[in-house]
């Protein structure tokens, strides 16, 4: 009986919580320029912290040209806690984040993108690709009416990678590194 009591006012009390979130909902459109769309939801759980999910989707690219190509066919997802100065949805923001991957296959001639997301085996490609990042952000949140808003930030953290090399069935893992993994401009609408 104590159980079920117990649980009953663990039922009212989220019921109650939930009721007072602000949620919005979000999409970054400089997610477009790499191939890949995305949809993001942000909760406010407290008056200055919020709590998002993003996830993304590589559905085509758009950068083959020759010699200078980024394939890439995936999909990543993004958990983020937000710390606000002012109140949620509204100025300054640090937070914590963490993404999780995985990629059928991807390659690259770029050299930078060799070394940091492919562990220089881009030229070549890698195959089933599995990443880890966990970092900090810093951004800010512009709102421009009772529901519209614009969220700028920028993010780096580390980054691990398994991965296999083609011809291989050996399984490839990067270091960890550093790595500028996120940035955004989030057209945002909150309800």
């Amino acid at each position: 009986m104590k159980k079920l009591l117990v649980s009953l006012m663990a039922v009212f009390a989220i019921a109650n919580i939930s009721v007072a979130q602000e949620a919005a909902i979000k999409w970054n459109p400089l997610y477009l320029g790499l191939g890949s769309v995305n949809l993001g939801i942000e909760f406010s759980v407290a008056p200055k912290w919020t709590l998002a999910f993003e996830g993304n989707a590589v559905i085509f690219n758009p950068w083959q040209n020759g010699d200078n190509s980024i394939y890439a066919n995936g999909w990543t997802g993004t958990f983020e806690a937000r710390w606000y100065t002012c109140e949620a949805f509204n100025g300054h923001h640090l937070g914590l984040y963490g993404t999780v991957g995985r990629f059928g296959e991807a390659s690259s001639n770029f050299d930078l993108f060799n070394k940091i997301a492919l562990g220089g085996h881009g030229a070549t490609g890698a195959t089933n690709v599995k990443a880890a990042m966990l970092g900090l952000s810093y951004g800010y949140y512009l709102k421009l009416n009772h529901g519209w808003g614009l969220d700028f930030y920028v993010g780096g953290g580390i980054l691990y990678a398994m991965y296999n090399t083609p011809g291989s069935t050996e399984v490839q893992k990067s270091n960890i590194k550093p790595s500028l993994s996120r940035l955004g401009v989030v057209l945002s609408y909150k309800f």
